[in-house]
């Protein structure tokens, strides 16, 4: 059990009848007196769950009075980026996949996820004083076996359990839902979100974008980063690269293995970078149609990325140089100069 000193908040997603959203779970801890606690992000009657990171954090930052503000954590809880706030793989609760993995074979890994998405309902019902979701879920022999370190569903003996489990499903789940779905408050448009579609860039913050200059079309990364700084009032933009130097490439595999090995450059500071030496596909390095970037003209799309690129590289280049409209000379001096600080990585 947790004492106040190692007591931890952790942002995790429910999906519940087709919507899927995010909140702060307090794992049980144990207070200075001796009494164990454990807790949900609440408004005082209900579980709030929000969209997205981002609407996450806004919450958290208006200081709102919740049901997680006596926690001992919840002071660095407030100093977490939206990147800091999004759930790890394993902090997802998929309510609604539960029949579906009941109906399939019990291999470990859905066996895994239907005893955490138990558990977390038993955690609602305890949290929220909800004695007939308790009845339904917590004191269940099923569940409790399922929940348990000590089941595999193998053998005879296991695939009886396995269907009785089943059967215990098809009867409560349901009615165990409905009250569910009475504790959840959902804040904001669910309606165009979904945190299981984010791509790993997303999680990153960052995007692979192609260059198109005078001196040929190029690879790199480009990423937005939180800061502590008074100066800024939004995020600053990066690129792969580091010392006013960005790295680029020629092709797609040559900015896979860059981004899958390199550590010296401004990206690695990026909380979930690191998750890319795992990412086996190169296809995802591939930049979008959208991140495409023509530099050899002048327009509005392309004057926005010029400008983030000659801070990163803090070129020698007049703020008025750079006011839109952007003179069409003072353009190609520009870009000129922005070629020197390219490094060709193939």
């Amino acid at each position: 059990m947790a004492s106040p000193l190692d007591a931890s908040i952790v942002p995790i997603t429910l999906t519940v009848n087709g919507r899927i959203g995010l909140t702060l779970y307090a794992p049980p801890w144990e207070d200075e007196d001796g009494e164990q606690w454990q807790g949900f992000l609440g408004d005082g009657a209900k579980i709030v769950l929000f969209p997205n990171t981002t609407e996450l954090a806004k919450f958290i930052a208006s200081g709102e009075e919740n049901d997680l503000s006596d926690h001992p954590a919840w002071g660095r809880v407030q100093r977490l980026t939206p990147d800091q706030l999004r759930p790890g793989p394993d902090d997802a609760y998929d309510l609604d996949a539960v029949y579906e993995w009941a109906g399939g074979e019990p291999d470990p890994v859905h066996v895994s996820a239907l005893a955490n998405s138990v558990d977390m309902v038993t955690r609602i019902a305890d949290c929220c004083d909800d004695g007939a979701l308790r009845r339904l879920v917590g004191n269940t022999p099923e569940y409790e076996l399922l929940v348990s370190d000590d089941v595999s569903y193998h053998g005879k003996e296991g695939r009886r359990e396995w269907n009785a489990l089943g059967d215990v499903i098809a009867e409560t789940w349901e009615r165990a839902m409905t009250r569910v779905q009475r504790w959840l408050a959902w804040r904001g448009d669910f309606s165009a979100t979904d945190l299981e579609a984010e791509t790993l860039w997303d999680r990153i913050g960052a995007e692979p974008i192609q260059l198109v200059l005078p001196a040929g079309t190029f690879l790199t990364v480009r990423a937005e980063a939180e800061t502590d700084s008074d100066d800024r009032d939004e995020p600053e933009v990066l690129f792969l690269g580091s010392d006013g130097t960005i790295a680029v490439f020629a092709d797609v595999a040559g900015l896979a293995r860059y981004c899958r090995t390199a550590e010296e450059h401004e990206l690695t500071r990026l909380q979930w970078w690191s998750e890319l030496a795992d990412e086996p596909d190169d296809e995802i390095f591939t930049p979008a149609l959208d991140a495409s970037y023509d530099l050899r003209t002048v327009t509005a799309r392309a004057a926005q990325l010029l400008r983030e690129l000659v801070d990163f590289c803090e070129l020698d280049a007049e703020e008025s140089d750079l006011e839109d409209p952007i003179d069409p000379a003072d353009w190609d001096r520009i870009v000129l100069e922005l070629e020197t600080c390219l490094e060709r990585q193939d």
